[in-house]
């Protein structure tokens, strides 16, 4: 029982980061749409997501692992789309 709260848990962890994820794909050519999305916060939710993933395959916690391979997933994707974003809007 317990472990189907972890998935639902899971479930809206995953929730939260892919409205963003897709926004960032979708707009991924247009740096101003991009502009709102923090790189910093997303690089720490990154690394944060990396380390909830490792605890949760040292654990063994099922519901973790799936909760820290989406968001990090997610994280990876928005961090690329405004990298790449942000490198055709500075001036050559």
């Amino acid at each position: 029982m317990i472990e189907a709260v972890g998935y639902v848990g899971s479930a809206g962890a995953a929730t939260m980061w892919v409205p963003q994820a897709v926004r960032a794909v979708r707009h991924r050519a247009d740096p101003e749409a991009l502009a709102a999305l923090s790189l910093s916060t997303y690089l720490v939710a990154l690394a944060f997501n990396v380390l909830l993933l490792t605890y949760g395959a040292v654990e063994h916690a099922r519901p973790v692992i799936v909760a820290g391979a989406v968001n990090l997933v997610c994280a990876a994707v928005i961090v690329t789309a405004v990298a790449s974003g942000r490198r055709r809007r500075a001036p050559r």
